[in-house]
């Protein structure tokens, strides 16, 4: 399916199901200014492939209040909002948007990395791979690349055990054997990520109220990593930093202590309520 086919069946895909914004599309687009990028955006801990572009319709309430984030963030000195140029303007504006973009998505990736696929996911996930290749083809020396279908890794990692050791596809160093920590759950149905992305995690263990799971945490080690390698395993929390025996002891005293102040507030809202306040 050619470029041309695929544009106009997501075009009919966005008329179908979102006819308002079609309109609004086809209607308001064409009159309204366009600026930027800046800057092509990213992030230091993956090497980047190609440049996504996408076009944010903003109100003037939003850009407002992405450029008052990124104000608190980035103000020193003697600056004043009315010394920013015309272009660190935008720039911040944009550069707050990839942020938060990228935040997010290295939270489903680390979510990603840690779930177990089903076969049936995994034959999904490398159709997507393969999809990936054909919407967002590399481009080297001025010529477009056409994906060798044969040639593109598995999405997801089919590790092979050794005694004591692993051996899994990565990103940019193809095959490699590392040691495999006896407490690791292991690496079946895994991504496929870059050598220093892989982490070896032990079982998960949880708070659980009516069904739903929080304070989800594991014993994690990224020994591999090039830039932070880790020379011992960490205590991988929700969204916490890495944690050390000490400041997994810290964190487990105050979620203690604030399980008291629950207990205290359940007491207040008991009285609140017998008296009809």
């Amino acid at each position: 399916m050619s470029n041309e086919d695929e544009q106009e069946r997501a075009q009919r895909f966005v008329e179908r199901h979102f006819p308002e914004v079609s309109r609004f599309l086809t209607r308001e687009r064409a009159d309204m200014p366009v600026y930027g990028p800046t800057d092509p955006f990213g992030d230091e801990e993956h090497t980047p492939d190609v440049i996504v572009r996408v076009d944010f319709l903003m109100s003037r309430e939003q850009i407002t209040t992405a450029l008052g984030i990124a104000w608190a963030e980035i103000v020193e000195g003697d600056r004043t909002p009315e010394s920013l140029s015309v272009v660190e303007v935008r720039h911040e504006v944009e550069a707050y948007l990839s942020v938060q973009a990228f935040h997010e998505l290295d939270k489903q990736m680390e979510r990603d990395r840690r779930r177990t696929w089903s076969p049936e996911q995994q034959a999904v996930m490398q159709l997507l791979a393969a999809a990936v290749d054909r919407a967002y083809p590399p481009v080297t020396a001025g010529e477009e690349k056409s994906p060798d279908l044969d040639s593109i890794p598995h999405s997801v990692q089919v590790p092979r055990y050794g005694d004591g050791t692993v051996t899994l596809q990565t990103v940019d160093r193809g095959e490699i054997t590392a040691d495999e920590p006896a407490w690791c759950v292991g690496h079946d149905g895994e991504q496929v990520v870059h050598q220093a992305d892989i982490v070896h995690n032990g079982p998960a263990i949880a708070a659980e109220y009516e069904g739903v799971e929080f304070l989800k945490a594991r014993i994690a080690w990224a020994p591999l990593g090039e830039l932070a390698p880790e020379p011992y395993p960490v205590a991988a929390v929700d969204e916490f930093p890495p944690l050390d025996p000490d400041q997994l002891r810290e964190l487990a005293a105050e979620i203690g202590a604030h399980a008291g102040r629950l207990y205290s507030l359940s007491n207040r809202l008991d009285r609140l309520r017998r008296a009809g306040a």
